[in-house]
């Protein structure tokens, strides 16, 4: 438990190494949960920890239900200060908080903190790289929305803090979004589209192939200031993460 928080008692599933050794400095990884789950099923869905390492640690925070205009109650994550209805500065500030909060009774190595999660966490992932750029060394977003949460209202885009690498996820045959979309894995492009902008790379049509399951599309972009990938799975898939997901994440990670 954090404590009160704004509007709301704030909660996380902390997961330390069973034999945690304390002048051992240990990456912490992140997990944002899709919609109207919590913590302790991102633990289960994500399978990041089948694969642990002895110097990892995990935290899963819980999102809080609230009402969300044309969207009705849900468990879900504020994306920022242009992500209406889901619009806010609150889970940004909890974010640093648990970050804050881990740092202050575990051995964290400050420039090997991560995250990742699932949909509306995909969301959420892509947020704290923009955001809290300045805490996060990657994210990997699976799933996500369209970008609406960097687009400001007067049109701009929005300026990011730090320089975090980003491998995006997103299902050419998502079914949470199928409708929404012009084409099949529009939504993943324009978020591509974005952080290929972000980071200067050489363009969309510039990238080296990433061998890594023959019904994915998977490329690593070239030019770019920091390490900027992207994965159009599928189809089976749909909306969920891909078989690979778990121990690509992963193997990125400890590549930092």
């Amino acid at each position: 438990d954090m404590g009160p928080e704004g509007d709301g008692l704030r909660r996380f599933l902390l997961s330390i190494p069973a034999n945690y050794q304390p002048d051992v400095a240990h990456k912490l990884i992140l997990g944002f949960a899709g919609r109207d789950a919590m913590g302790d099923l991102m633990q289960r869905y994500l399978r990041l920890e089948r694969i642990a390492q002895p110097d990892e640690i995990f935290v899963y925070p819980d999102p809080l239900f609230r009402e969300f205009q044309g969207w009705g109650r849900h468990g879900g994550w504020l994306l920022g200060p242009h992500g209406h209805p889901a619009h806010g500065e609150t889970d940004l500030n909890f974010t640093r908080a648990i970050v804050e909060y881990v740092n202050a009774r575990y051995c964290i190595d400050t420039e090997r903190v991560f995250a990742t999660g699932h949909s509306w966490g995909g969301d959420m992932s892509h947020v704290v790289a923009c955001f809290l750029g300045d805490i996060f060394r990657a994210a990997v977003p699976v799933a996500a929305n369209r970008p609406y949460w960097f687009q400001q209202r007067n049109g701009q885009r929005v300026e990011c803090v730090g320089n975090p690498a980003v491998w995006t996820f997103f299902g050419i045959a998502d079914d949470a979004f199928l409708n929404a979309q012009a084409y099949p894995g529009e939504f993943g492009d324009l978020v591509r589209d974005f952080w290929v902008t972000e980071r200067g790379c050489d363009g969309v049509d510039n990238s080296v192939p990433l061998e890594l399951d023959p019904n994915s599309t998977c490329v690593q972009y070239t030019g770019c200031e920091t390490d900027t990938r992207y994965c159009l799975y599928g189809p089976d898939t749909g909306h969920q993460i891909p078989a690979y997901y778990p121990e690509t994440t992963m193997e990125w990670f400890r590549s930092f």
